[in-house]
């Protein structure tokens, strides 16, 4: 009798520990999506019409497994002279959307695959504008869209931060005036400092 007991457990059981196996799954299941964000400053070095140009800035954004998505702003921040004119200096900044890929995250070392698109300007300024009290109207301003494709080496110094650096290339529609789209055209370093937490 005990037997029969035994067995007739055994069969009830199996169904059972079967079903957990086959656990219905979906593509929104929360084990297999994983979200977390980050943020941090950017820079980069690059040429403007021949004149090196060093532009700084930040961004951050929210992290879906292997994609990235948030927003971005650069400016200038060395001086140079507006192209034609010696006699002013150019202001160049933009911002916008932010999105990029990242396989192998988990590694130390993986790639980094990244995309800036955003809206901005070229101003025109006398020579002596920082040194004023305020702030002067810009003697021109040219509004610009800007694309700039990148591809980062990063390493995974802790699961709350990550530096990478690599290619990038300014590409600037829409100018209008003295400076044009080959100015802009050149591949510049990329390096980037992610904090935020990374799964």
């Amino acid at each position: 009798m005990k037997k029969l007991i035994f067995t007739f457990l055994i069969v009830c059981l199996i169904p059972v520990l079967k079903a957990q196996d086959d656990e219905f799954q979906t593509v929104l299941n929360k084990s297999s999506i994983k979200i977390s964000g980050f943020g941090g400053p950017t820079m980069s070095f690059t040429q403007i019409g021949g004149d090196f140009v060093h532009m700084m800035g930040g961004g951050g954004g929210i992290i879906i497994n292997d994609f990235f998505f948030g927003g971005y702003g650069m400016g200038k921040t060395n001086e140079i002279y507006y192209k034609n004119n010696s006699a002013n200096v150019m202001v160049f900044g933009h911002g916008g959307f932010w999105a990029g890929y990242t396989p192998f995250g988990n590694k130390a070392i993986h790639p980094v695959f990244h995309t800036q698109v955003g809206w901005g300007s070229i101003s025109e300024y006398q020579k002596d504008w920082q040194s004023q009290d305020e702030i002067p109207l810009p003697l021109s301003t040219d509004q610009v869209f800007v694309v700039c494709p990148t591809a980062e080496i990063e390493l995974n110094f802790s699961r709350f931060f990550r530096l990478g650096g690599g290619l990038t290339y300014s590409l600037v529609y829409n100018t209008d005036g003295p400076y044009t789209f080959s100015d802009f055209a050149k591949p510049g370093f990329f390096l980037s400092f992610k904090f935020g937490y990374f799964r």
